[in-house]
């Protein structure tokens, strides 16, 4: 039987669990959480470089949230701080901390 191909379009994934689920039908949390599970299982708790984890993942989520409330609001950061449900200076803090890129 030929092997089923996946397009981007059609956003399938087989997590490990063996369920085929379309990306788009999945609510964040549990893409989020399947994306955790595949990546996290093969993490030793022991090793230094799994320490500071929630942090790393914490902010890459922010990066990923302040670049696309930025994007949305044509880099207009107390528009973006205001869709984010944040304080400004809290945004500006963010940006340099993270350093995301502004022009």
């Amino acid at each position: 039987m030929a092997r089923e191909r996946t397009t981007d379009r059609e956003s399938q994934r087989v997590w490990e669990d063996g369920n085929r689920d379309r990306i788009e039908d999945l609510s964040l949390e549990d893409l989020l959480e399947k994306k955790l599970t595949t990546t996290l299982s093969g993490v030793d708790t022991e090793l230094e470089y799994a320490c500071g984890l929630f942090h790393e993942i914490i902010s890459m989520v922010e990066r990923i949230l302040i670049k696309m409330a930025l994007k949305k609001t044509n880099k207009v950061q107390v528009a973006a701080a205001h869709f984010l449900g944040i304080n400004r200076n809290t945004l500006r803090k963010k940006i340099k901390d993270l350093k995301i890129k502004m022009p």
